[in-house]
């Protein structure tokens, strides 16, 4: 018995399918009589070697070629029924069996074939199905369930979702509107998982860690991306494998676009049979208050693919924030001096990088909020009374400059809300990003 992987070729515009190795495995000689099927409804074609007292429904013989000097086995098909029985499929698999050998649809693009019919199926029933891995609090989740549900291209929450952090999957089950009764929830490293727990849906949105690919992450681990979460990539390609999507969309920091993970990921997503597409996206693209400029990749299987993905720029908000400011206790503001201390030290050691982002109310944006901005880092936002005496933002003022819905702030304390905040997206990102694939591909 064995196994090869063919691709289809050509000859005099009729497609060819040209067999010369293992023939002998398979007990076909030069000269054999064989007697061929076409299963054009199952997409298979079977060829059996006869006996010579078997009667033949047409003239087929191995044929007898030649290498190097030595006799060797060729069977040629080259006619109008390898498209009728495989359509445009460029790929096939043969098996070489005892006096059989079978070609049918390559798994993998018999998998495209899968999901691009269903994709359509589901887009003209609005019966999208969508999953997620390292799902956090469910903003991103939240956010791709919500733009398809506003196009009536949705009738249920995520099929399943998966995330390593317990008490952050049970805020998603509390507040995101993707996750629901039926949705399968799978607690654990990615990597770890099953692939048969990550059953087919259409669409499949995903983050890996960011924090091993920034360079501030870099710093702290004193490790590459590779080092500090390379083996979730394993996990990833399982679940895509598995799930078939006909949609992948993946955010992460920019420098995740230029890492040997992402280049991998997007390598193998080309292999199988994807159109990738890479945008930066920003609060030009939003309105959103926070600058969060972050990559995206949107791989679409080919033959739905646009020619290009893009999202306008808009018009930037010009609310300040003093608009949705909120009234807090006198024992949320501190002097903080041990921050302004170490600004000074830090100005006149040159670090320009770590200039503090200190807000009167008056701005209309703020810079990036992290995972860890309950830990008061300087470089971070805070609002500044006249008194000099400072404060953090609250969690739902937190989630307005993400352009996060508030019934999505986390009600697990003050930690744990800045933690899934942080490590968030601007909300509008995944949301005009999702409706715009959509739409071009509508």
């Amino acid at each position: 018995m064995s196994y090869s992987y063919y691709k289809i070729g050509s000859n005099r515009n009729r497609k060819r399918i040209f067999l010369e190795a293992n023939l002998e495995v398979a007990g076909f000689n030069c000269g054999d009589p064989y007697k061929r099927v076409n299963d054009v409804e199952s997409g298979i074609i079977t060829l059996f070697r006869l006996e010579e007292s078997e009667s033949l429904p047409s003239d087929r013989r191995v044929t007898k070629g030649k290498r190097k000097g030595h006799d060797r086995p060729i069977i040629d098909l080259c006619d109008k029924t390898i498209e009728e029985v495989f359509g445009n499929t460029e790929r096939v698999r043969v098996s070489f069996l005892r006096h059989k050998i079978i070609i049918e649809i390559h798994p993998e693009e018999f998998n495209k074939s899968k999901r691009e019919e269903s994709f359509k199926d589901n887009m003209k029933t609005g019966e999208l199905t969508h999953a997620s891995l390292f799902t956090g609090g469910g903003i991103s989740t939240d956010a791709i369930h919500c733009a398809l549900d506003e196009d009536g291209l949705i009738a249920e929450g995520a099929k399943w979702v998966c995330e390593a952090d317990l008490k952050y999957i049970e805020e998603a089950k509390q507040h995101c509107l993707a996750v629901t009764d039926e949705t399968v929830i799978i607690n654990g490293l990615v990597e770890e998982v099953e692939p048969n727990l990550f059953t087919s849906v259409n669409i499949l949105s995903l983050s890996m860690e960011c924090a091993g690919f920034s360079k501030a992450g870099v710093v702290k681990h004193k490790k590459s991306a590779e080092e500090h979460s390379g083996t979730a990539l394993f996990g990833v390609v399982n679940a895509i494998r598995n799930a078939n999507p006909a949609i992948v969309i993946s955010e992460n920091v920019l420098e995740a676009k230029r890492s040997s993970i992402y280049a991998l990921l997007t390598s193998e997503l080309n292999r199988l049979g994807y159109k990738i597409f890479e945008l930066e996206l920003s609060n030009e693209h939003t309105g959103s208050i926070e600058k969060r400029r972050r990559y995206w990749m949107v791989a679409i299987s080919e033959n739905l693919a646009p020619e290009c993905i893009e999202l306008p720029l808009v018009e930037q908000n010009q609310n300040p924030l003093n608009s949705f400011l909120q009234e807090v206790e006198e024992s949320v503001w501190g002097e903080n001096q041990y921050l302004k201390d170490k600004s000074i030290r830090d100005a006149a050691a040159g670090k320009g990088f770590a200039k503090r982002q200190l807000l009167s109310g008056d701005e209309t944006n703020v810079g990036t909020i992290g995972r860890h901005y309950a830990k008061r880092r300087s470089t971070e936002p805070f609002i500044v009374r006249a008194d000099g005496k400072e404060r953090l933002l609250t969690p739902v003022e937190h989630a307005i400059v993400k352009s996060i819905p508030t019934r999505l702030v986390p009600d697990g304390g003050i930690t744990l809300a800045h933690q899934i905040l942080g490590q968030s997206v601007d909300y509008l990102q995944p949301y005009k990003l999702m409706q715009n694939v959509i739409r071009c591909i509508g």
